[in-house]
């Protein structure tokens, strides 16, 4: 049972190849978002059935579409915090100077 990890797989945060199959339930991502967007915001569906998940770390993921992605951030926005990331969904280029 716990010998079944995914071939060719490492955990994205600690390398470890002790990687399992799973999956999420609700099946959505929903970008974090400031109150009033979130009520109206919709989600982003998991492009993949199937999560994954470290033994070592306890990191688990899944991915969505890309392009699903930025064209619901652009309907709905983002936190507003998170005004680098939308300039860069808009496709401004970020003032990265240090």
């Amino acid at each position: 049972m716990f010998n079944q990890t995914v071939r060719g797989m490492y955990c994205l945060r600690c390398s470890s190849r002790k990687v399992v199959r799973g999956n999420f339930e609700a099946g959505r991502f929903y970008p974090l978002r400031g109150v009033l967007r979130s009520l109206i915001g919709k989600p982003v569906l998991l492009q993949n059935p199937h999560a994954h998940a470290c033994m070592d770390c306890g990191l688990a993921w899944n991915e969505v579409d890309p392009l699903e992605l930025r064209k619901n951030l652009r309907s709905y926005g983002l936190s507003p915090h998170s005004t680098g990331v939308m300039d860069v969904v808009n496709g401004e280029s970020p003032d990265i100077r240090l």
